[in-house]
């Protein structure tokens, strides 16, 4: 399970919207990556797609490229996904 990253952000002022939801979690945990970013894709809302979903998860994890900014966490957040939706728009 997610550790100290994860409480740590909700000290410095995350609040419940921040935190992946169970459903993610348990995608997380069982390592279904697409099912965890159709879930974080739900949890962040409308204007998040998944491609932008499934790129916050890649990097939660570690997939991607050195060049790519380091999570705060090992589990991509609603917040990790609408940054990316930001990202890929501008």
């Amino acid at each position: 399970m997610p550790g100290k990253k994860r409480d740590r952000r909700r000290e410095q002022g995350g609040g419940a919207e921040d935190a992946p939801t169970a459903r993610q979690l348990l995608h997380w945990a069982t390592g279904d990556r697409d099912a965890e970013a159709e879930a974080l894709a739900e949890a962040a809302g409308d204007e998040v797609s998944e491609e932008d979903a499934e790129l916050a998860v890649k990097r939660a994890h570690g997939d991607l490229g050195s060049e790519e900014p380091a999570p705060e966490g090992d589990v991509a957040t609603p917040a990790d996904a609408e940054h990316v939706h930001e990202e890929r728009r501008g």
